[in-house]
């Protein structure tokens, strides 16, 4: 059956610092004296909580901890990693890589280090850059390392209702990292990564933006922020997720009941209970952290394959599906058998 990627260890870390849906509610009005009705952040995204970073707290560390986890659930050394990526939204510095950064604070220094950036989607495209880099016979062990730092793109200051539309997405992030050990394997016993399918529709990346730090607004304090159109995105995921679900159950013959385990990126608890519904896939199969994590972007997939195993949830021979939707806006998901 020739060689495989499998996973070895994944693992996640979260902030200490809890903040509440109200506590957020109440942040908007200390900011811009706007008042959000009560309870209204909960009642539309289904986040009850979600983690902040302390002030020291950057990217790499929440990478770090993370991949700490990983490597230890893998039974494996930083010295054992060929193949070090951070796949995130977030970063330390615009130069150099925070690969580099997590390399140095992780000790894999035998590892070849870059970053990847693919919005939510980050982990899913360095997880298929992986798995061909093992594949090509370039590397037998990878990290894809996730450190989330989302808070800080949050305006608070939203004073009516029109501002409330474009920017309630940005009230559901969270802060998190979130990392997956994975390496060769040679058994030809059916285990692993089952390929991955991978569309983008260009044409709609105006939808969920952070302008700020590029060549259009290089130093621009406005541009600094995440800022949505939730309907408009959420659209593109109902549109084409489970056509993509659909067609990767299709091309490994699995059928959607079939599937024990499901982690996917999470915006709202509606949206990840509309999807469920549309391809077919249990609620129940489905590794929910938004509730108490909130949208934790590219730390989301990984954060539910932690959870996962912390819950004894991945079986041998469990069929699990990766689906991930990011701004851009680009659909991905990768079948695997654990």
């Amino acid at each position: 059956m020739g060689d495989k990627v499998v996973f070895a260890g994944v693992g996640h870390h979260l902030p200490e610092k809890v903040i509440t849906s109200e506590e957020v509610e109440r942040r908007v009005f200390e900011t811009s004296q706007f008042k959000i009705p009560r309870g209204l952040v909960a009642k539309a995204t289904g986040i009850v909580e979600r983690h902040y970073r302390a002030d020291d707290e950057q990217s790499s560390d929440l990478a770090l901890k993370a991949s700490q986890l990983a490597l230890e659930r893998a039974e494996m050394k930083p010295e054992d990693i060929d193949l070090l990526i951070f796949a995130s939204c977030t970063q330390d510095l615009t130069e150099p890589a925070t690969a580099n950064i997590l390399q140095e604070k992780l000790g894999a220094s035998r590892s070849h280090v870059f970053d990847i950036k693919n919005a939510c989607n980050s982990f899913l495209s360095g997880l298929d850059v992986a798995e061909s880099n093992i594949l090509a016979g370039k590397a037998r062990t990878a990290l894809i390392a996730v450190g989330e730092t989302l808070s800080l793109g949050i305006d608070w200051n939203i004073d009516s209702s029109d501002r409330l539309r474009t920017q309630i997405s940005s009230l559901t992030l969270g802060d998190a990292g979130a990392a997956a050990v994975v390496r060769v394997d040679s058994n030809g016993n059916g285990r692993g990564i089952l390929g991955s399918s991978f569309k983008t529709i260009g044409d709609q990346w105006r939808l969920a933006t952070v302008l700020g730090g590029g060549s259009m607004h290089r130093f621009s304090p406005e541009h600094s922020y995440f800022s949505g159109k939730s309907q408009g995105l959420r659209d593109q995921a109902l549109k084409h997720i489970p056509e993509m679900v659909a067609q990767t159950l299709k091309r490994v013959e699995w059928k959607a009941d079939e599937v024990d385990v499901v982690c996917c990126h999470q915006v709202t608890l509606d949206l990840v209970e509309e999807i469920a519904r549309l391809t077919g896939t249990a609620i129940e199969r489905c590794v929910v952290s938004i509730r108490e994590c909130g949208n934790t972007a590219a730390a989301s997939i990984p954060l539910g394959l932690s959870r996962a195993w912390s819950e004894d949830r991945l079986f041998p021979g469990a069929k699990v599906l990766l689906v991930g939707g990011a701004a851009g806006f680009s659909v991905g998901v990768v079948p695997l058998v654990w």
